[in-house]
C-alpha cells in the first residue's frame, strides 16, 4: 500500500516537474530545435548538391539515389520531384519510380511533367485509361512531352471514339519527323479498328514521300501479303533492305511470306499502342548526343509492353554508347530466344561484352549465335568484332565469306568491301586492298571515309600522289571537321614535301583529334623537317602518352632517343636529317 502511494506521488512530481518550463529551459528547447533545422537544411543542401552534380556528370545511381533520399524531405518541390522521378526512371526502376510520385502531394503532381506522365502511364499499363487520361488535363510546357501524352490519350480512347484518337495520333507532332511518325501510328490503329483501306491509303502516301519506318512498311507489306499481293510485298521488304538496312522484323516477314505462313494482323491494346508510340518518339533521340537520358521514356516503353523486345535492344543501345554497360549487358540478355530481336540483340551483347574488356566472351557469344543461326548480321559482327581484337586474318576471310554470298544473291554492300580493304591493306595486300576500297567508293561515291582511305593509301605509299591529294580535299570539304581527314591531307603535303602546308594541317587535325598518336607523330615529323627540333620531341612524347601499340611505341621511342641525339649533333653541324 505504501509502495502504491509513493509510486503515484512520485509519477504526479515528475509530471508537474514536466510541465513547468523557466525561461532557460525555453531557451534550451530552442536552440536545441533550431540546431536540428540547421544539421537538416545542411544535410538537405548537401544531398541536393550531390545530387545536382552526380546528374551533371552522367553519374545515374548516384543521382537516383540522392534526389530520391531528398524527396522525403522536400516533396512540395515541383522540381525536385522531377528531377527525382527523372533520375529513377533513368537506371530502369520504374516500379520504384511509380511509388515515389504516388506519394508525392496532389499539387507537386500537377506541377511535374514526367510524374504525371509515368503515372498516366503505369494507369494505362493496368487498363485504367481514365486515370489515365485524369493525369493529362494540366497543360504542358515541354513539347516532346506534349506529344507523348497526345498519343497517350489517343490509345487511351481508341476503343470508345476511334475517330477522335485517330486525328489526335495523326496530329500529335508538330515537327517533320515526328509528324510522319504519328501518321504511321494513325495508319496502325486504323488498321487496328479493321479499317484496312484506310490504313493501306495513309502508308502508301508514306512511302511515295519516303517516309519511311520498319513499323509501317512491316504494316503494309502484312496487309498486301494476306492480300494475296505477295510479290508487291516482297518488292517493298526488298526495297526497304537495300536504301535503308535490315530490320528483324521485316526478315522475319520475308521468311513468313516465303514460307505461305503469313500471319495475321495483330490488334494491339491501349498499353501495346502507347508502347510502339513512346518507342517510335524516343528512337531519334537514341541516335543522337544525349547520352542515357532516352532510358527515361523506353522504360516506359517497356513498362507498357514488357515484350517490346525492339525497345528494350534500342534501350541497351543507349545504355552501351553511356558507358552503362553492365545495364546494356543486363537488358540485352532479358531479350528471349524466341524473339525476332533475339539473334541482333546477342551482336549487340557481344560488342557490349568487347567494349567491357570482355573479349574471348564477346567472341563466344557470336559465334555461337552463327552455329545457331548462320545469321549474316551476325557473320559480320564476327567478322567487326575479330577486326577490332587485330586479328585481320581471321576477319578478312570472314569478310569474304559474305561478300561471296551476297554476290551470288547479286547484292553489294560497299561497307563490307570497305572493312575487307582496311584488313587487306593491313595484312600488307595493298592491291587487293585497293580493289576493295574503289569497288566501295563505285557504290558508295560520296562517302567521305572511303576517299581518305584510298586517297590516304596512294599518298602513304609515294603512288597516284596528286590523284591521292585531290581525293583527300575532297573528302575534307564533304567533311571539314574530321580529325583523321585533315591529318590525311596534311600527311599528303608531308610526303610531297610541302613542309610548311603539311604543319597548317596537321595542327589543325591534332586541334579536332588531340589525343590520337598518329597524328601526333605526323605533326613530330613534320616539326622535325622544319628544324622545330623541341616542338618535335613534344609531341613525340604527347603521341606515346596516348599510344597503346607495341610496335607505334617502340617507334616513337626510338624517334625520340634518335632525335635527342642529332639535336645535340645539330648544335654543331647544322640542320639535321631525318632520323
Amino acid at each position: 500500500m505504501w509502495r502504491s502511494v509513493f509510486i503515484s506521488v512520485s509519477g504526479l512530481a515528475l509530471a508537474a516537474c514536466a510541465t513547468v518550463n523557466t525561461p532557460s529551459d525555453n531557451r534550451l528547447l530552442e536552440n536545441a530545435e533550431a540546431a536540428t533545422k540547421l544539421r537538416t537544411d545542411i544535410e538537405t543542401l548537401s544531398t541536393y548538391a550531390i545530387a545536382k552534380y552526380a546528374g551533371l556528370t552522367e553519374d545515374s545511381y548516384t543521382a537516383a539515389r540522392n534526389y530520391s533520399r531528398l524527396l522525403r524531405t522536400v516533396d512540395d518541390d515541383p522540381w525536385i520531384a522531377e528531377q527525382a522521378i527523372f533520375s529513377v526512371l533513368r537506371i530502369g526502376e520504374v516500379d520504384r519510380a511509380i511509388t515515389l510520385s504516388e506519394k508525392l502531394p496532389s499539387a507537386t503532381i500537377e506541377a511535374t511533367e514526367i510524374p504525371r506522365l509515368l503515372l498516366a502511364v503505369d494507369a494505362v499499363s493496368r487498363g485504367k485509361t481514365t486515370d489515365a487520361l485524369s493525369q493529362l488535363t494540366t497543360p504542358w510546357s515541354n513539347d516532346y512531352h506534349a506529344m507523348l501524352a497526345r498519343s497517350l490519350a489517343a490509345w487511351a480512347i481508341l476503343e470508345d471514339d476511334p475517330e477522335t484518337a485517330i486525328s489526335l495520333q495523326q496530329n500529335a507532332g508538330n515537327d517533320g519527323l515526328y509528324t510522319l511518325l504519328g501518321q504511321t501510328l494513325g495508319a496502325l490503329m486504323k488498321a487496328n479498328t479493321g479499317d484496312l483501306e484506310g490504313a493501306r491509303s495513309d502508308l502508301s502516301v508514306l512511302w511515295d514521300v519516303n517516309a519511311k519506318t520498319a513499323l509501317g512498311v512491316e504494316l503494309e507489306a502484312r496487309m498486301m501479303a494476306l492480300a494475296g499481293e505477295e510479290e508487291l510485298a516482297l518488292q517493298r521488304l526488298q526495297t526497304f533492305r537495300s536504301e535503308v538496312g535490315r530490320h528483324p522484323a521485316l526478315i522475319a516477314l520475308t521468311q513468313e511470306i516465303e514460307q505461305g505462313s503469313v500471319a495475321p494482323l495483330r490488334r494491339y491494346t491501349a498499353a501495346e499502342g502507347t508502347a510502339l508510340a513512346f518507342y517510335l518518339a524516343t528512337s531519334p533521340q537514341a541516335n543522337q548526343t544525349y547520352g542515357d537520358v532516352p532510358a527515361v521514356y523506353f522504360a516506359m516503353a517497356v513498362h507498357l509492353d514488357p515484350n517490346l523486345d525492339a525497345a528494350k535492344a534500342l534501350w541497351a543501345d543507349t545504355l552501351d554508347h553511356a558507358n552503362r554497360r553492365v545495364d546494356a549487358i543486363a537488358l540485352l540478355k532479358t531479350i528471349p530466344e524466341n524473339s525476332i530481336h533475339h539473334t541482333s540483340a546477342q551482336g549487340q551483347l557481344a560488342w557490349a561484352l568487347r567494349r567491357e574488356g570482355r573479349d574471348q566472351e564477346a567472341l563466344t557469344i557470336a559465334r555461337e549465335t552463327l552455329v545457331q543461326t548462320d545469321n549474316r548480321n551476325i557473320r559480320v559482327q564476327l567478322a567487326d568484332l575479330l577486326q577490332s581484337l587485330g586479328r585481320d586474318g581471321e576477319a578478312e576471310e570472314t569478310f569474304t565469306q559474305v561478300i561471296d554470298e551476297d554476290e551470288a544473291n547479286g547484292e553489294y554492300d560497299w561497307r563490307l568491301y570497305f572493312a575487307r580493304g582496311g584488313a587487306r591493306e593491313r595484312l600488307g595486300a595493298w592491291p587487293p586492298a585497293e580493289d576493295d576500297l574503289k569497288t566501295a567508293m563505285n557504290l558508295n561515291p560520296s562517302d567521305p571515309t572511303i576517299m581518305n582511305y584510298l586517297g590516304y593509301g596512294w599518298i602513304d605509299r609515294g603512288i597516284n600522289l596528286q590523284e591521292g591529294l585531290d581525293l583527300i580535299e575532297q573528302a575534307l570539304r564533304l567533311s571539314p571537321n574530321n580529325g583523321a581527314i585533315t591529318d590525311s591531307l596534311g600527311w599528303a603535303h608531308y610526303k610531297m614535301g610541302n613542309y610548311d602546308r603539311a604543319i597548317f594541317y596537321l595542327e589543325r587535325a591534332t586541334e579536332l583529334a588531340p589525343d590520337v598518336p598518329e597524328i601526333l607523330d605526323h605533326l613530330g615529323d613534320a616539326y622535325w623537317q622544319v628544324g622545330r627540333f623541341k616542338e618535335a620531341g613534344f609531341q613525340w612524347e604527347r603521341a606515346l602518352k596516348y599510344s597503346t601499340d607495341a610496335e607505334e611505341r617502340n617507334q616513337l621511342r626510338q624517334k625520340l632517343d634518335g632525335g635527342i641525339a642529332l639535336l645535340q649533333a645539330a648544335n654543331e653541324d647544322g640542320m639535321p636529317s631525318y632520323p
